[in-house]
C-alpha cells in the first residue's frame, strides 16, 4: 500500500508485541479512568455498568449526557477482562453520545477515539486505526486552528501515541509510522515557533525532535526501503532509486531541523556552553551514523573546543568526549537466545575493541564470556557490535582512534558504558 497521511499499514503481531501494546491503555492519564466509577461497585464491574446504562437510558433516553462516562467506564472494565470486541462497541457508543450532544467534531470525543485506536491496533485492524488517528488529527486542527498554542499538547499526545504503539526500531514500525511522527513533529515545531518565537526553549526542543524524527525516517528507508530492481535488457545503472532519493530528502530535512535547533539554543541566553556543546555532539552523532564522519568530527571538535575554552566547563571536555561511546537511537539490547538472556540479567560483559576515527569498531572480542553464552551467542553479539557505530574519542581537541577500548555492556538493562 502507498504512504498515507498519518497512515498505518495492516500488520500481524507476535504475542510479545500484543503484551506491549496492551500497555497503551494505562499510558495516558487522560483516558486511564472514567468518571462513571461512581455508579459501580468493585465486584462484577461490567455488569454494574450495564445496569447503570439501562437505568439512565430508561429515565433520560438513549443519548443522555451521563451515558458517555458510563460507556467509557464500561469499555475500560471490559478491557480488563480482555473482551476487546465488546469494549470497542462500548467506546463507539460513547463517541455517538458525545457527538449527538456536543457536535460531530467536538474534542470531547478524543479520549474515546484514542481508546478505539488502541483496541483496533490490538485486533490488527490497522486501516481502521488509521482512520481514527486521521480523525483525531482533523478534530484537533478544526477545533484549535493550525497555529494555536493549545494545539501543541494535542499534537504531543498524538506523537507519543505513535511512540508507544509503533516504537522506532521495533518490527511493527513501518515507513508510514515514521512519516506520521515526522509530520507531527514538524507541526509542533511550526506552532511553537509561530506562537512562542524561534528562540524559545520549547521551539528548540521541537526542532530537535523534528530533526530526530526525520533522521529516523531516513535511516529506516535506507535500512528497510525498497531494493533497487533491474529490468532485463536495461542498463543496470538505470535502476529504481526512489528509496534513496526519499531518504536523501529526509536526511536533508533532518539536517535543517537540527540546524534550527542549534540556532534556537544559541539565541537563548539561558542556555549554557554545555547545552550548546551537547547539541553539537548529538548532531555529530547523527552525521556519524549516516557515514558523514568528516562532518561529525567537525561538530565533535567544535564542542570540545567550546567546553575547553569555557571557565565553567573546561574539566568536562575530557569527561564528555574523552572516551568512545556507542551511538544508537534504538534499543541496543542484544538478540540472544532466551536461555542465555535469562542467566545474564545481572551480568555486565566486557567487550574489547579498537574504535577508529570514523567510529568503526574493529578487533571486537568478548572478554571472559560466561559459560551460559554459547558460541552462536558470542558470534552474534560480536557481529552486532561490529555493525554498531561508536562516537570516537577526542584527545586535546582532536578526534583519535582508540585501541584496547573496553566497553561494559549490561545485558539485563540494555545499557552500556565505558570503563
Amino acid at each position: 500500500a502507498g504512504s498515507t497521511r498519518l497512515g498505518l499499514r495492516p500488520r500481524q503481531f507476535a504475542p510479545c508485541v500484543l503484551v506491549a501494546l496492551a500497555g497503551l491503555f494505562n499510558a495516558d492519564p487522560a483516558i486511564s479512568q472514567g468518571d462513571g466509577g461512581s455508579y459501580v461497585s468493585p465486584q462484577r464491574m461490567e455488569d454494574q455498568y450495564f445496569n447503570a446504562i439501562d437505568r439512565v437510558e430508561g429515565e433520560y433516553g438513549p443519548y443522555a449526557t451521563e451515558l458517555s462516562d458510563l460507556y467509557l467506564g464500561l469499555g475500560q472494565a471490559l478491557l480488563k477482562t480482555e473482551d476487546y470486541e465488546q469494549a470497542l462497541d462500548a467506546f463507539h457508543r460513547g463517541v455517538l453520545v458525545v457527538r449527538v450532544n456536543s457536535g460531530p467534531n467536538s474534542p470531547e470525543q478524543i479520549n474515546y477515539l484514542y481508546l478505539i485506536a488502541n483496541v483496533l491496533t490490538l485486533l490488527g485492524e490497522s486501516e481502521e486505526a488509521e482512520d481514527i488517528l486521521r480523525n483525531i488529527h482533523f478534530i484537533n486542527w478544526n477545533h484549535y486552528g493550525k497555529d494555536h498554542p493549545e494545539l501543541l499538547p494535542e499534537l504531543e499526545r498524538m506523537y507519543e501515541w505513535f511512540h508507544r504503539a509503533r516504537p522506532p526500531g521495533s518490527p511493527i514500525a513501518d515507513e508510514d509510522d515514521y512519516e506520521a511522527m515526522a509530520q507531527l513533529a514538524g507541526e509542533m515545531a511550526y506552532v511553537s515557533e509561530t506562537t512562542r518565537g524561534p528562540s524559545h526553549a520549547d521551539t528548540a526542543a521541537a526542532y530537535r525532535r523534528l530533526g530526530e524524527a526525520e533522521f529516523q525516517l531516513a535511516r529506516h528507508i535506507i535500512e528497510e526501503g525498497e531494493e533497487p530492481y533491474i529490468v532485463f535488457g536495461v542498463d543496470p545503472r538505470q535502476v529504481n532509486t526512489d528509496a534513496q532519493s526519499i531518504a536523501r530528502k529526509r536526511y536533508d530535512a533532518g539536517r535543517r531541523a537540527f540546524g534550527k535547533y542549534l540556532q534556537a539554543l544559541s539565541a537563548n541566553a539561558e542556555n549554557t556552553t554545555l547545552d550548546l556543546a551537547r547539541a553539537r555532539v548529538e548532531l555529530g552523532d547523527w552525521f556519524l551514523v549516516f557515514g558523514k564522519s568528516r562532518t561529525a568530527r567537525r561538530y565533535y571538535e567544535e564542542a570540545y573546543e567550546a567546553l575547553a575554552q569555557s571557565r565553567e566547563y573546561a574539566q568536562l571536555a575530557e569527561r564528555l568526549l574523552g572516551q568512545p561511546k556507542p551511538v544508537y537511537f534504538f534499543d541496543p539490547s542484544a538478540t540472544l537466545s532466551e536461555e542465555a538472556r535469562a542467566t545474564l540479567l545481572e551480568i555486565r560483559l566486557g567487550i574489547s575493541m579498537t574504535v577508529t576515527r570514523s567510529g568503526e569498531p574493529r578487533r571486537v572480542e568478548i572478554l571472559d564470556p560466561p559459560p551460559s553464552l554459547s558460541d552462536d551467542d558470542l558470534e552474534l553479539m560480536e557481529r552486532q557490535v561490529r555493525e554498531m557505530t561508536f562516537r570516537p574519542a577526542l584527545r586535546e581537541g582532536k578526534v583519535v582512534s582508540t585501541e584496547d577500548f573496553i566497553w561494559r555492556y549490561d545485558i539485563g538493562a540494555g545499557v552500556a558504558d565505558s570503563g
